[in-house]
Protein backbone atom coordinates (compact mmCIF):
# COMPACT_ATOMS: atom_id res chain seq x y z
CA UNK A 1 0.00 0.00 0.00
CA UNK A 2 3.08 2.21 -0.10
CA UNK A 3 2.44 5.52 -1.86
CA UNK A 4 -1.35 5.10 -1.84
CA UNK A 5 -3.62 7.39 0.13
CA UNK A 6 -5.97 5.65 2.51
CA UNK A 7 -9.37 7.30 2.71
CA UNK A 8 -11.27 7.46 5.96
CA UNK A 9 -13.67 4.81 4.63
CA UNK A 10 -10.72 2.52 3.86
CA UNK A 11 -9.28 3.21 7.32
CA UNK A 12 -12.56 2.12 8.90
CA UNK A 13 -12.67 -1.01 6.72
CA UNK A 14 -9.09 -1.91 7.66
CA UNK A 15 -9.28 -1.20 11.39
CA UNK A 16 -12.99 -1.65 12.06
CA UNK A 17 -13.31 1.75 13.73
CA UNK A 18 -13.06 5.43 13.03
CA UNK A 19 -9.74 7.14 13.77
CA UNK A 20 -9.30 7.75 17.49
CA UNK A 21 -8.65 11.14 19.01
CA UNK A 22 -5.05 10.03 19.47
CA UNK A 23 -4.81 9.19 15.75
CA UNK A 24 -6.26 12.57 14.83
CA UNK A 25 -3.97 14.38 17.26
CA UNK A 26 -0.89 12.71 15.74
CA UNK A 27 -2.08 13.40 12.20
CA UNK A 28 -2.74 17.04 13.10
CA UNK A 29 0.79 17.41 14.44
CA UNK A 30 2.31 15.80 11.35
CA UNK A 31 0.17 17.89 9.02
CA UNK A 32 1.05 21.17 10.74
CA UNK A 33 4.73 20.25 10.93
CA UNK A 34 4.76 19.56 7.19
CA UNK A 35 2.68 22.68 6.48
CA UNK A 36 5.33 24.82 8.19
CA UNK A 37 8.19 23.18 6.28
CA UNK A 38 9.84 25.58 3.86
CA UNK A 39 8.98 24.89 0.24
CA UNK A 40 5.93 22.69 0.83
CA UNK A 41 3.07 23.49 -1.54
CA UNK A 42 -0.07 23.68 0.62
CA UNK A 43 -2.27 22.42 -2.23
CA UNK A 44 -0.05 19.36 -2.68
CA UNK A 45 -0.19 18.81 1.07
CA UNK A 46 -4.00 18.73 0.97
CA UNK A 47 -3.89 16.38 -2.02
CA UNK A 48 -1.39 14.16 -0.22
CA UNK A 49 -3.49 13.82 2.91
CA UNK A 50 -6.80 13.80 1.05
CA UNK A 51 -9.66 16.25 1.43
CA UNK A 52 -11.62 13.82 3.61
CA UNK A 53 -8.79 13.71 6.15
CA UNK A 54 -8.24 17.47 6.11
CA UNK A 55 -11.95 18.03 6.76
CA UNK A 56 -11.86 15.46 9.57
CA UNK A 57 -8.82 17.16 11.11
CA UNK A 58 -10.68 20.48 10.96
CA UNK A 59 -13.67 18.95 12.75
CA UNK A 60 -11.45 17.28 15.36
CA UNK A 61 -9.66 20.54 16.11
CA UNK A 62 -12.99 22.35 16.40
CA UNK A 63 -14.04 19.81 19.04
CA UNK A 64 -10.90 20.40 21.10
CA UNK A 65 -11.12 24.16 20.52
CA UNK A 66 -7.80 24.55 18.67
CA UNK A 67 -9.14 27.46 16.67
CA UNK A 68 -5.80 28.65 15.29
CA UNK A 69 -5.34 25.24 13.70
CA UNK A 70 -8.94 25.31 12.50
CA UNK A 71 -8.19 28.53 10.64
CA UNK A 72 -5.27 26.86 8.85
CA UNK A 73 -7.38 23.86 7.85
CA UNK A 74 -10.31 26.07 6.80
CA UNK A 75 -8.11 28.29 4.64
CA UNK A 76 -6.43 25.30 3.01
CA UNK A 77 -9.79 23.68 2.25
CA UNK A 78 -11.09 26.91 0.72
CA UNK A 79 -7.90 27.42 -1.33
CA UNK A 80 -8.03 23.81 -2.52
CA UNK A 81 -11.65 24.13 -3.60
CA UNK A 82 -10.81 27.29 -5.57
CA UNK A 83 -7.85 25.82 -7.45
Amino acid sequence: MEGKKVSIDEFIQMFGTEPSDENLHIMTQQFVKTYHTFGVDPIELVEGFGMDWVQTLLEYNEQIEEYELCAIFRDLINDYKQK
